[in-house]
């Protein structure tokens, strides 16, 4: 659960910072940036499994243009990147290894460096700086304004707070070193020859507090649903968990069912609440065709294969079907969620999503894994059904928008993202304590900039120091 980020050099971040909970909206106008804040925990979750040019190539854009950009020539060099997590008590890795943490609150950060080869005079991109370490519970905010119960602390508590991964000088270079826990650790890489993180090479359990990190980031999934994917059947022999886009959701409610005995009942009625249209759903297995075939069927008896369903009643059944999954852990981030969805049932859907989130308050959820949604939105009727029942979700929300930032020397002005702090109460407890550049905004406000579209009403020139 990401509880924290820090991006600078980014697209359009600059020296951005801001607190999380475990469930987020965050809306703006088009081109206000907030896809920019998607992109860069993508980015993040990439260069935690793969070499930074396969990392960068993956996402929307050339490696370049990831960078701020302050003119048509000039580009920001590095790109720094800072989450602070809260994590699962226990990590088991693909051996079937399985370790209790001492701690479950860390902090990551990398910086990337674009640069001209010396050896092939070709531009590279190096990691210079790389950190993890543990978060003193005692001294964090954050926990003790969430996960403040006994519950949500680790049994196996510690007291050395030493990083596991870290950077300094090493025989005079520049060297990023993993340590073990309880051990110095292993050979130190020298920065100016490292193309991917040292978090990218933690595999196993040997180093359970870096694996762990490793795949709490690696496990951040953007959903993209498409309903052509969602709308066809699945290979037996595919996989059974659902892709970014929606495909595979037969196969993994067919696991779902298989797992445990009846949960096809309990999909269907969170389904019902949302759809009254529609009774039941069951997997069919097509062994000549080897397929599985999604069927909904509704209260008067006709029965229909997703191939005619709306996208957004295949929208809510696959919500449906992650709730009650219990593979899908870590941080979800949706783009617009309204998409298909008909106005009356919008509350409804803010509800499965927000169901999708760890609830700190309950205990039994102390023993699941942890879990979050981070809705990306620009639908003023979403914005007015939280706002309607901001107590009843008890998330967080923000409101992007650009600002004009102006270096004065050169007087080179470009555009940074802000995030301001939406509210319709007065219960400045439900706020971030960080938030450096924004400001608070009225539902109102907000709703009324959704509809006039305009991504940079409000805001004067910044100047940089």
């Amino acid at each position: 659960m990401i509880t924290r980020i820090e991006i600078d050099g980014f697209k359009t971040f600059q020296q951005f910072s801001v607190d999380f909970a475990p469930f987020v909206i965050i809306a703006g106008t088009n081109g206000s940036g907030k896809s920019n804040l998607f992109d860069a925990l993508m980015l993040l979750s990439s260069i935690s499994e793969k070499d930074l040019k396969e990392a960068f190539a993956e996402q929307r854009g050339e490696a370049r243009e990831l960078f701020t950009q302050y003119s048509n020539t000039s580009y920001a060099s590095q790109i720094k990147l800072a989450v602070e997590l809260f994590i699962d008590k226990k990590v088991k890795d693909d051996w079937g290894n399985e370790v209790e943490l001492s701690h479950t609150r860390l902090r990551y950060e990398v910086h990337v460096e674009k640069r001209t080869d010396l050896k092939s005079s070709i531009e590279k991109l190096f990691v210079i700086y790389e950190q993890l370490k543990p978060i003193e519970i005692l001294k964090d905010h954050w926990f003790k304004k969430y996960a403040k119960e006994i519950f949500w602390k680790p049994s196996n508590k510690s007291k050395n707070y030493k990083p596991y991964i870290y950077t300094g000088i090493k025989d005079e270079i520049l060297a990023i070193s993993l340590r073990q826990d309880g051990s110095r650790g292993g050979k130190p890489t020298p920065a100016k020859e490292l193309e991917r993180t040292i978090l990218s090479s933690v595999n196993s359990t040997d180093f359970p507090h870096a694996y762990a990190v490793r795949k709490e980031i690696s496990s951040w999934r953007l959903l993209h649903l498409n309903p052509v994917q969602m709308r066809e059947p699945s290979p037996i022999l595919g996989p059974d968990k659902v892709n970014e886009d929606g495909k595979y959701l037969p196969s993994m409610l067919w696991r779902l069912e298989n797992e445990e005995k009846g949960i096809l009942k309990d999909i269907s009625r969170s389904i019902q609440n949302l759809l009254p249209n529609i009774s039941s759903i069951r997997i069919d297995e097509d062994k000549s065709r080897q397929q599985f075939i999604l069927y909904a069927k509704s209260p008067d008896g006709r029965e229909f294969s997703s191939r005619v369903l709306s996208e957004g009643t295949l929208r809510i059944m696959l919500l449906s079907a992650m709730k009650y999954d219990e593979q899908h852990s870590g941080s979800l981030c949706f783009e617009e969620p309204e998409n298909g969805i008909h106005p009356f049932r919008m509350k409804n859907m803010l509800k499965l999503l927000k169901s999708l989130s760890t609830d700190f308050s309950d205990k039994d959820d102390a023993d699941l894994p942890l879990r979050q949604v981070i809705i990306n939105t620009h639908s003023p009727l979403l914005v007015k059904d939280y706002f309607d029942n901001e107590k009843e979700f008890n998330g967080l929300f923000f409101y992007a928008q650009l600002a004009t930032y102006v270096i004065p020397k050169s007087k080179t002005e470009y555009k940074i993202t802000i995030l301001n702090s939406g509210h319709s109460v007065t219960d400045t407890d439900m706020f971030p304590e960080t938030l450096p550049s924004g400001r608070r905004l009225s539902k109102v406000e907000i709703i009324h900039n959704l509809n006039t579209d305009d991504a940079e009403k409000g805001f004067l020139k910044m100047s940089k120091e």
